[in-house]
């Protein structure tokens, strides 16, 4: 197997100053961090049919290396195919970047957000109003609001990609479009401060031998209040364990839990991978053939069968500890938001080069004949 770790070159910079000095240095980032991040990102998504992609963590696209190089000239023939590449590697480089590296607790789709958010006090808006496109996703760090794009580029332009003065057009492109996006009190009109992420990423190929690079430009900005952000820890939490497990095919669990919350029966089980027990929790299993979920010892037997014509699976669980910790908002639990919730269930867990935990959610990379057994509880 290759390594289970890569560089790449990493530029930070202040979105305050467009034109600020950006020093860099390489971050080395396991590959399961960045498929676990992945994961919650099709999850979340509804997007089981691209778990091809990272479902053999990264195996068949990855270049021999310590950095992150894609093999040939990497994933995809001609443009468009490309540009999607780009964009899904994209997203799951700089979800795993905000999530490792920066502590973001909470990353959720804006349109998602923008539904959870009515009926609240809150709203999200263009500034201005008109035309142009909003930032990907809203979540929580430990002090507030963060909104964030994302964008990956497989395009050469090394000038525009390397020294401390370098913008590529994407990245300029990113960061109007979080500039646009603002939250704001539905009845007073006053904007929320939110930190605002511009994240652009560049393929590293055999090929092109361009250094694979990462920018990451952020202002700072001031907390949320505290009643704001525990009215968002709320929020924001039922909308990403409802997400994630809907998206592991666990609609009908998802549905009863975002309405009576951690109080409601769930088909709780617990694997065991090779030697390694996962946590309890609702799991699925993913890959190639999309999602398949695990409730009992007949879906367990029912992929043994799917793994001889998908040996790329994966299996996933969602901690029942994690969610019985949700910060609901209306005080059916003594946790009130992220705050309070420990730093280690959302710092990340690597183990064995194939497993990665990060906010509740375990996923585990099967090897060839590795034994997968339901325990009895």
């Amino acid at each position: 197997m290759q390594a289970s770790s890569r560089s790449i070159w990493l530029r930070q910079g202040d979105l305050s100053n467009h034109q600020s000095y950006a020093r860099g240095n390489y971050w080395k980032v396991e590959l399961s961090a960045i498929g676990n991040a992945a994961a919650r990102e099709t999850f979340l998504t509804g997007t089981p049919h691209m778990a091809a992609i990272w479902s053999d963590l990264f195996q068949s696209m990855i270049a021999p290396g310590l950095e992150l190089r894609w093999l040939d000239n990497g994933p995809g023939v001609g443009r468009d195919a490309r540009v999607a590449y780009s964009s899904l590697l994209g997203r799951y480089i700089a979800r795993a970047y905000l999530t490792e590296r920066e502590g973001i607790r909470a990353l959720l789709p804006l349109d998602v957000v923008r539904r959870r958010l009515k009926g609240t006090p809150y709203v999200i808006e263009k500034e201005p109003p008109g035309k142009g496109l909003e930032a990907d996703w809203i979540g929580l760090d430990n002090e507030g609001l963060v909104i964030v794009e994302a964008k990956g580029s497989y395009h050469d332009g090394a000038r525009v990609w390397s020294g401390p003065y370098g913008r590529p057009s994407i990245l300029k492109t990113a960061i109007d479009q979080v500039e646009r996006t603002a939250v704001f009190e539905r009845h007073t009109g006053k904007k929320l401060p939110a930190k605002r992420w511009a994240i652009a990423s560049r393929w590293g190929t055999e090929h092109n031998r361009r250094c694979p690079t990462l920018l990451a430009w952020d202002p700072e900005e001031e907390s949320l209040p505290e009643a704001d952000y525990q009215e968002f820890s709320g929020i924001f939490f039922r909308a990403d364990v409802d997400g994630v497990l809907t998206g592991m095919g666990h609609r009908v669990t998802a549905e009863g839990w975002d309405t009576l919350g951690p109080s409601v029966p769930f088909p709780e089980v617990e694997i065991r991978v090779g030697s390694e027990v996962l946590e309890p929790g609702l799991a699925t299993a993913i890959g190639p053939f999309g999602v398949q979920p695990i409730r009992d010892g007949d879906d367990v037997a029912q992929l043994e069968g799917v793994r001889e014509l998908n040996p790329n699976t994966v299996i996933a669980s969602l901690s029942s500890q994690y969610i019985a910790n949700a910060p609901f908002s209306d005080g059916r639990t003594t946790i009130r938001h992220f705050r309070d919730l420990s730093d280690e269930q959302f710092d990340a867990e690597l183990t064995l080069q194939r497993q990665a935990t990060r906010a509740g959610l375990t996923v585990a990379w099967l090897t060839a004949g590795e034994e997968v057994t339901l325990l009895t509880r």
